[in-house]
């Protein structure tokens, strides 16, 4: 016997409340991103031409994470009966892999200045880099609420604070060819900005790899949801336990019982609303539970 329970969702966040968060930072960072790069190639500066780069990246970043949520609020049909909900998910590993490329195209770039530097302002950098720390960090406030309990919310703000962080990064660079004129501080700044970068982007891309893959998500334990099962005395045994991610937000279980002796099938499903409810505090918002006949379960381990 099986049942499938949609459970409401505790934390999830709404569309709804992060839609302004989107439109807010694609539209600031598109036009910084515009301003930077024309700054940057006229100024011959890798520094500023790498964080224009990668905010460009943070853009489309964002358009994607956006279109990603969206689909995962459209409802289930005959074709996805889950609905979108994993492109959400999808959006994350595509921003992973965009960043990614990112800075492979700022080192190469940059191991080529090395051999031809060229004459940098330095004033221009500092102005409009420390415009961007100013950007990038409002824009990251706005999804810092929503990054705690959201993948794909939490790739956009850790893309845009460490914007941030890199734009510090450029206004020191700036400062240092303004007033040492060492040009090749610049493409050294690219390659630290480069390494931020990938430092920053590999927790994502590991774990937005896994969730395609519907490994376990990030802070569920399986002991933990074994216990849940376990610490009621009707429940004798948990078998092919599995929980995998529906969506950035969103997990779901299946998972086979067997009831003691004594405890008849009726009698289980009177209080089956508390473990899936005790679910929902574990962070498993859909659950399916199936109940073994205990000598169906002897059969089985018998043929293993």
């Amino acid at each position: 016997m099986s049942s499938n329970h949609e459970g409401h969702n505790h934390s999830a966040p709404s569309l709804d409340s992060i839609n302004k968060a989107f439109y807010i930072g694609i539209g600031l960072n598109t036009l910084f991103t515009a301003v930077e790069f024309i700054v940057g190639y006229s100024t011959n500066s890798l520094a500023l031409i790498a964080d224009a780069s990668h905010n460009l990246s943070d853009v489309a970043g964002l358009i994607i994470s956006l279109i990603g949520m969206r689909l995962a609020q459209k409802s289930a049909t005959n074709l996805y009966t889950y609905g979108y909900k994993k492109a959400s998910i999808l959006a994350s590993l595509i921003n992973a892999v965009l960043l990614i490329y990112i800075v492979i195209n700022i080192t190469l770039e940059g191991v080529e200045r090395l051999n031809n530097l060229p004459e940098i302002g330095g004033s221009p950098i500092i102005i409009t880099a420390i415009i961007g720390v100013i950007i990038n960090t409002l824009s990251a406030f706005l999804f810092y609420k929503g990054q705690k309990e959201d993948i794909n919310i939490k790739g956009a703000f850790l893309h845009l604070l460490v914007d941030a962080i890199v734009s510090v990064g450029v206004v020191i660079s700036g400062v240092l060819i303004y007033y040492t004129h060492w040009n090749i501080i610049d493409p050294i700044i690219s390659f630290v900005i480069a390494i931020i970068i990938l430092f920053s982007t590999w927790s994502l891309l590991k774990e937005s790899l896994k969730l395609t893959l519907d490994g376990v998500p990030k802070g569920i334990d399986l002991r933990t949801i074994e216990h849940v099962f376990l610490k009621n005395k009707m429940i004798k045994e948990v078998h092919h336990l599995h929980v995998w991610a529906l969506s950035s937000s969103q997990n779901a279980l299946t998972v086979h019982l067997v009831l003691e002796q004594n405890v008849d099938t009726q009698s289980f499903l009177a209080i089956k609303h508390k473990i899936k409810h005790a679910l929902i505090h574990e962070n498993i918002h859909h659950s399916t539970i199936e109940i073994d006949d205990i000598t169906e379960e002897d059969n089985e381990n018998q043929c293993k």
